[in-house]
């Protein structure tokens, strides 16, 4: 039995004797974060060395800090970065947890508390995590209506078990006059609840810096987009999906703008693409192992990354970060109906070229699941090979090697 096993094995034993599991959580990950600090895998490019580094740094300070706030992907964490607060989103734990062969035991303590079997595992995971004493409360819940339905359940069944305060951003599907204000309107009453509850006040000024910063990281964003359909960069699927702390609830900071430019560096200095290359649209499964070997640091396909980074890649006004943040939500392509999400994939798909689309569909994600047939029609319409695998992105326990590997070869040979 080696560390890693041997430290998952503790986790298990105190999640499932109700034991307080918190500190060796924590200090798993202080470990962790020193650890890629001072030994990165060679293997990496620089950029994703660093990478690595300030995801360990992000996800500490979100479990160990007394400023945490727990936020879904699309909150609006500028607003708590210029409050001074460590957001955490909850996918984010739900796969580090995952990594750490915990998920099984935190989803029966989900279900033991009247959670459905077909909730998305995501959420199930942290919300066992969040009632087996592994995760400290933080200071109050931030969420958004955006894109994902379970976040209402999730964070409503969070505050109403350990008693947090918890604001909630109900985002309008269509882009309008009205429709900015009401969401103006929501989001001063939460800076307002924020200072009031807290104690801390508002700074604008800091505000619309951070707001500058992120109009910077996603022009990078845009040009790494551009440069991907001709570069190759050795990656795996594993820190595609860590682009996602960067892409949305760490942009605006020091060191995401600092990693785009490292990325963008890094791609203007590598190989030019050859042979088959796959676009991800959703999710990625990090730990499946058909995908792992296929995908990771392959040598003969190349990754070209997954929409969800590339969602919003406009520039936002910097004189007034309250609606800047509110254009960004309200004009989101995952905002609203099918036809705008698909005209952002397209519009992805013709700058990437891929040569194959794949969808992973989450299990328990009525978004993914319910779309996919509309994204199988209007792709293939676009000549390239289409295809979704049912994948659990977090319960390893949920998916079949065999069926797995049967359908993913199968996707490949069509591939050109």
């Amino acid at each position: 039995m080696n560390y890693m096993e041997l430290y998952s094995k503790l986790l298990n034993k105190l999640i499932q004797n109700n034991k307080n599991g918190y500190w060796l959580l924590k200090s798993g990950i202080l470990i962790g974060k020193n650890y890629v600090k001072y030994f990165p895998d060679k293997r990496l490019p620089r950029s994703f060395q660093y990478l690595h580094k300030i995801v360990f740094d992000w996800t500490y300070k979100g479990i160990a800090s007394k400023s945490s706030v727990w936020v879904n992907l699309f909150a609006p964490s500028e607003i708590l970065l210029a409050f001074g607060f460590n957001p955490i989103f909850v996918e984010a734990i739900s796969a580090f947890l995952s990594g750490l062969d915990v998920e099984d035991e935190l989803i029966l303590k989900a279900e033991s508390q009247g959670i459905s079997e077909s909730f998305c595992t995501f959420h199930k995971a942290f919300l066992g995590a969040a009632i087996s004493n592994l995760l400290k409360k933080p200071k109050f819940l931030v969420a958004t209506s955006n894109i994902c339905d379970a976040n209402l359940n999730t964070f409503r069944f969070l505050s109403e078990t350990l008693k947090l305060p918890f604001f909630f951003l109900d985002v309008p599907s269509e882009d309008s006059k009205e429709a900015m204000q009401y969401l103006k309107a929501q989001l001063s009453s939460i800076i307002n609840s924020i200072e009031k509850l807290t104690g801390r006040k508002r700074n604008l000024d800091y505000l619309a810096k951070i707001i500058k910063k992120e109009n910077a990281t996603r022009k990078l964003i845009k040009e790494s987009l551009q440069l991907r359909s001709t570069k190759n960069i050795k990656t795996t699927l594993t820190f595609e999906m860590f682009m996602l702390y960067p892409s949305h609830v760490f942009c605006g900071t020091d060191p995401a703008l600092r990693f785009y430019q490292m990325f963008v560096d890094d791609l203007k200095n590598s190989e030019e693409r050859g042979g088959k290359s796959i676009f991800f649209i959703h999710t990625l499964p990090i730990f499946e192992e058909n995908f792992k070997e296929y995908f990771n640091f392959s040598s003969r396909i190349n990754v070209l990354g997954m929409d969800l980074n590339f969602d919003f890649l406009d520039e936002i006004n910097e004189q007034d970060p309250i609606e800047a943040i509110c254009e960004k939500l309200l004009k989101n392509p995952y905002n609203g109906d099918f036809k705008r999400r698909f005209e952002h994939i397209k519009t992805l798909i013709e700058i990437l070229k891929p040569d194959g689309v794949l969808q992973i569909c989450q299990m328990g994600c009525k978004q993914s699941i319910g779309c996919s047939m509309l994204l199988k029609s209007n792709i293939e319409t676009l000549g390239i090979p289409f295809t979704t695998i049912d994948v659990d992105c977090v319960n390893k326990k949920n998916n079949g090697k065999e069926q797995i590997r049967t359908r993913l070869e199968a996707f490949l040979e069509r591939v050109k």
